[in-house]
């Protein structure tokens, strides 16, 4: 095969160079999202935000504010029942006991199963098949324009409070004694994630979404020796997982959506690899007669 035929004859095809922008675009954004989402530990709140935007889809159709799930008044109704779970989410986090992890918890499993309630009460609700999987080549150039926005707000947001969200990955207090309005950035901060989540369902669906933002932080994380580096690396193995993942899924014949996420499985297997040969071993300390082989519990 010639270099045009593997590297360029798939984006002379419209919905090839549409689902191509889409992950270039978004791929990086959500990387360099996941590396503060993973280093804040709430890499389970994304994925809860995506389950719970199918309760989302399903409350459209049941009060019938949409007929299908790729219009503006869908889309519209996502940003707004994501945004809502997170908030709340987000209240009980600043205002209860609870640890994280739960509140987290028992908002996904409520959350998915008022879905389940409202998807059994729908005809026709195999359409919700798109909103679980999504289809990145179904995107339209209003779509690309959309996530490309979503980009610029979305680089503009961690950009303009690069310090502050910074040291709330260290400690949350040092940043309040700098001077900065933790609380007020913490709501602004699962806003945005609900958004990017609520607006990236159509394209992946909400068994994925999660990988695209958490993945590429993740492998990051194993190779940076610091926060600034880790940054660098969630955009750039975001990138190259969203580029190589819609490059495969041509030659391959996979769904795309699916191809992206594994490619950047792949990655972090990669790196988990680099990582277990270049970095040495701690020394095993030395036994004493009599001393316990067992494990601290």
């Amino acid at each position: 095969m010639s270099f045009h035929q593997i590297f360029v004859e798939f984006l002379e095809l419209p919905q090839m160079q549409r689902a191509f922008l889409i992950a270039v675009i978004a791929g990086p954004v959500a990387g360099l999202l996941g590396a503060f989402i993973t280093s804040r530990r709430m890499s389970f709140f994304s994925d809860a935000i995506a389950h719970a935007a199918m309760t989302g889809v399903a409350l459209g159709f049941t009060l019938r504010l949409a007929d299908d799930t790729r219009g503006p008044a869908m889309q519209g109704t996502l940003v707004i029942f994501c945004v809502a779970i997170a908030l709340v989410m987000a209240w009980l986090f600043e205002r209860t006991t609870l640890h994280t992890d739960t509140v987290i918890a028992f908002s996904y499993a409520g959350s998915v199963a008022l879905g389940v309630v409202l998807i059994s009460r729908l005809r026709g609700y195999r359409v919700l098949e798109g909103a679980l999987f999504g289809d990145i080549l179904a995107a339209s150039w209003a779509d690309v324009w959309t996530i490309t926005a979503l980009a610029v707000v979305t680089l503009g947001f961690l950009f303009l409070n690069l310090r502050a969200l910074t040291l709330m990955v260290v400690q949350e207090d040092l940043a309040r004694l700098e001077g900065f309005r933790t609380r007020r950035l913490n709501y602004f901060f699962v806003v945005l994630v609900a958004v990017v989540v609520a607006l990236l369902l159509r394209q992946l669906g909400a068994l994925l979404i999660s990988g695209l933002v958490v993945v590429p932080a993740a492998s990051a994380r194993v190779v940076a020796g610091t926060f600034r580096r880790m940054l660098l690396l969630s955009a750039v193995f975001g990138l190259t997982g969203a580029a190589t993942g819609v490059f495969s899924s041509y030659h391959l014949d996979t769904p795309t959506g699916p191809t992206i996420v594994l490619a950047d499985v792949a990655l972090l297997t990669a790196c988990l690899l680099f990582a277990c040969v270049t970095r040495p071993r701690p020394p095993l300390a030395r036994q004493t007669p009599g001393q316990s082989r067992g494990k601290d519990w």
